[in-house]
């Protein structure tokens, strides 16, 4: 009787858990372009060989900040010792895809995106890497 009482407080346990790790893990739904509006301080990025993490950088806050506005443009500010500023424009496509044009019109990046359920921090992934960023603001 013990055992059985155990075994299904372990069950309740486990089923909490999952129940409260998908409340707060990152929504693959669809992403509307007003969750992605504002400044994003990018904290992480692991590089991938075969889809399998190799290794992880965290980045220094406000090292690299990318500002994705309303009108479909972004800019990237690398505040490092490259100082690099890129911008040009971006777009949804499918939901939770987002595309990076650079200002002279090449593809700069092409992520899978996923936001977090509270809209304060996203994944970006593509084959080759994952990145995770924090909302600094919403509307710059």
């Amino acid at each position: 009787m013990q055992h059985d009482r155990s075994k299904s407080n372990l069950v309740r346990l486990v089923v909490f858990a999952v129940l409260l790790a998908a409340s707060t893990l990152a929504s693959a739904g669809p992403i509307e372009k007003q969750a992605l509006v504002g400044r994003w301080d990018y904290t992480s990025y692991t590089l991938l060989e075969k889809g399998k993490p190799t290794g992880t950088v965290q980045f220094n806050p406000g090292s690299m900040v990318f500002t994705y506005h309303e009108d479909g443009t972004w800019k990237m500010e690398a505040n490092d010792a490259t100082q690099t500023r890129l911008n040009g424009t971006y777009k949804l496509v499918n939901g939770s895809e987002l595309i990076l044009i650079k200002a002279d019109g090449s593809r700069y990046q092409d992520f899978d995106v996923e936001m977090e359920s509270d809209g304060k921090g996203m994944v970006l992934k593509d084959k080759r890497s994952i990145l995770t960023a924090a909302r600094l603001e919403s509307a710059p």
